[in-house]
């Protein structure tokens, strides 16, 4: 994995940025700046911000800036699925030009962004397509609406049975299972799982945003999994298991927990993104379906090279 280093960003952008959040009603959780700081870094992430008149900042996206082999980068911080455009609460006029045209030129970009109709209208920039898969709220409010699969309903029904769900804050003991869930798959954990998870769960538990749930049988802990939310959606942001059929259906019904936490609080689930199928297929087995967001990828002199190489 790249060593990834932060560098300077603009006070006043990051000043007007946070101005604006506190008058968003009802912003996504990847938009907080306590979110931002936790992913990126204080310092390590900055935003693109649009001026209704001097002082008054109307939308801003927010990116995180950092160094990959010593060439600029501009990404979407870790731990987050995508960043969205944030807007003064009434504000639905056009953006100014294409915005991906507004954002620093660097050697890097990889940036994901959530749809919205504001950068469609002006976007000059091509993109891929990038899926989560969601159960929407409408949908998740009464049980009997559920669209599990039936051999997914035998293994949540014998998991019931073996499994016990508890809360925990045991954060040593959820990366080990993280760990255990990417050596199983002949993969490196992330080089930021380390620090970044324990700071994001370092703001999620005091503002009540999240939580990790374990399943465990005899005393031992299977699998476990963390969740956060905003107002409007319930996100799976990760999860770990021990490597054989208890895990698997251990996470199943963790996975069905969770779903019934959104369900009973109005929310959507969001299991995030996942362009492996067979990922994509156990998210749809619970009736989840398709939800597209943007990737948007640039390399530039030394940046080419690198992506070729990567």
């Amino acid at each position: 994995m790249n060593s990834l280093y932060i560098v300077a960003v603009e006070p006043n952008s990051l000043q007007a940025y946070r101005e604006l959040y506190d008058q968003c009603i009802a912003p996504d959780l990847y938009s907080a700046p306590w979110w931002l700081d936790a992913a990126c870094g204080s310092g390590g992430w900055n935003a693109w911000i649009h001026y209704d008149t001097p002082g008054a900042p109307a939308m801003a996206l927010p990116y995180c800036t950092q160094r990959i082999r010593g060439m600029s980068a501009l990404i979407t911080p870790p731990f987050t699925q995508w960043v969205s455009l944030i807007k003064r609460t009434g504000w639905e006029e056009a953006l100014p030009k294409d915005l991906m045209s507004c954002l620093p030129v660097t050697s890097i970009r990889d940036l994901s962004i959530k749809p919205d109709a504001l950068i469609l209208s002006g976007l000059r920039t091509s993109f891929t397509l990038k899926y989560s898969y969601i159960i929407p709220a409408a949908t998740a409010v009464d049980p009997k609406q559920n669209r599990y699969n039936e051999g997914l309903k035998r293994n949540i029904r014998q998991a019931q049975q073996d499994y016990r769900l508890r809360n925990s804050a045991d954060i040593e003991q959820f990366l080990g299972l993280c760990r255990l869930s990417y050596k199983a798959q002949s993969l490196q954990p992330p080089q930021w799982l380390e620090h970044v998870v324990p700071a994001v769960l370092r703001e999620l538990w005091p503002r009540k945003s999240g939580e990790i749930t374990v399943a465990e049988s005899g005393g031992n802990v299977i699998a476990a999994i963390l969740t956060g939310w905003d107002q409007g959606t319930s996100y799976y942001l990760a999860g770990g298991r021990i490597p054989d059929d208890r895990g698997a259906s251990a996470h199943a019904l963790l996975l069905d927990q969770a779903i019934r936490m959104a369900r009973e609080h109005g929310r959507a689930f969001d299991f995030e993104g996942s362009m492996q199928a067979g990922i994509a297929n156990f998210f749809q087995s619970f009736g989840a379906i398709p939800s597209a967001y943007w990737n948007f990828r640039a390399y530039r002199g030394m940046g080419r090279l690198w992506a070729l190489l990567k």
